[in-house]
């Protein structure tokens, strides 16, 4: 640039500052210095230094808190459960309770009984788990014994145990090949239990819960669809036979697991009840409809602070949905 130029151009910037200092009519000025003059005038508009650091302080506060907010995760699941817990019905004879107690040492958490003096609804902690169980009149629809897989510290202790509080043995404690002891009874209820623990290192795998549902479906593979389409099921273990029978699979339902394996010789189709927690009962009961299940109950908020529906799926098993609400 031709430094009298520069020097023009400068000079009409001092000018355009000091008449817009003064409140006074802009003067003529080239496209370079009024490019200039219009930052000059956006700045002198903006507040004091103080002023702006203080707001942006306030607003990157806001801004954090409605972050904070977002990412909350919310309380779908009353304290204590896990996503999955089954729930046992058997009648008042069977003296399931003090099988659970004496068995795996179950803590109650509380009970709510009928007038009669049986039990409506109890709630049991075994281990990292919850057990639910009600005691039924034997002309009541809906699903009986089941089957269910405990994992413990001591297999031979346990067996002992349930023997003792009235169950019947279905084999003795053994050594799998798949490295875990086991052992298997059937409880006064009529409930096949599984009794495991890992020969090496923990007694059970990471993320499996102390008491979960065992499954003998009659088309494992269908089944393993279902659970997938209804309850957005993750498949984490799956073994076939040559024609394609589910023998052994594992699928993992928000924190929970659930273990199933083909129908066979004695080990037949077994239909029990299942609480699940979830975000959203709605969406999970469409999905389930869609999925070939049977309604129970429509979606309803009920008294005790949940939204609950319940579906009977393909295999007959009762699923009790829950989400809790105003947490």
């Amino acid at each position: 640039m031709n430094p009298m130029a520069e020097r023009d151009l400068i000079q009409q910037l001092d000018q355009a500052l000091e008449a817009m200092l003064a409140g006074a009519e802009t003067p003529v000025m080239g496209p370079e210095v009024a490019a200039l003059a219009r930052i000059a005038a956006h700045i002198r508009a903006l507040p004091d230094t103080e002023f702006r650091a203080s707001l942006k302080r306030n607003l990157m506060a806001e801004a954090m808190e409605e972050r904070k907010k977002m990412t909350t995760t919310v309380k779908y699941m009353r304290e204590g459960f896990r996503t999955l817990t089954p729930y046992l019905h058997a009648s008042s004879a069977a003296g399931l309770i003090d099988f659970v107690k004496h068995t795996f040492g179950a803590e109650e958490q509380f009970r709510v009984p009928r007038p009669d003096g049986t039990v409506m609804h109890a709630l049991f902690k075994i281990g990292d788990s919850m057990l639910e169980l009600a005691e039924v009149p034997s002309d009541l629809v809906g699903p009986r014994a089941t089957s269910l897989c405990a994992y413990v510290t001591d297999v031979d202790a346990a067996y002992r145990r349930a023997l003792e509080s009235g169950a019947t043995s279905l084999y003795e404690p053994v050594d799998r090949p798949y490295g875990d002891r086991e052992a298997g009874v059937k409880d006064p209820a009529g409930n096949y239990w599984f009794i495991a623990r890992h020969l090496s290192g923990d007694y059970k795998d990471p993320g499996m819960q102390d008491i979960a549902p065992f499954l003998f479906p009659r088309g494992a593979a269908r089944f393993l669809d279902f659970l997938e389409k209804a309850f957005g099921a993750e498949t984490i273990e799956r073994h076939q036979d040559a024609g394609g029978a589910v023998l052994h699979a594992s699928v993992k339902i928000g924190d929970s697991i659930l273990a199933m394996g083909e129908a066979h010789g004695q080990w037949q189709p077994m239909p029990g009840g299942i609480h699940l927690y979830l975000p959203d009962v709605d969406a999970a009961y469409r999905r389930a409809m869609e999925a070939g299940a049977v309604s129970i109950s429509a979606p309803a908020n009920q008294p005790y602070g949940d939204r609950y529906a319940g579906v009977i799926d393909p295999q007959g098993n009762y699923w009790y949905l829950a989400s809790q609400i105003g947490a």
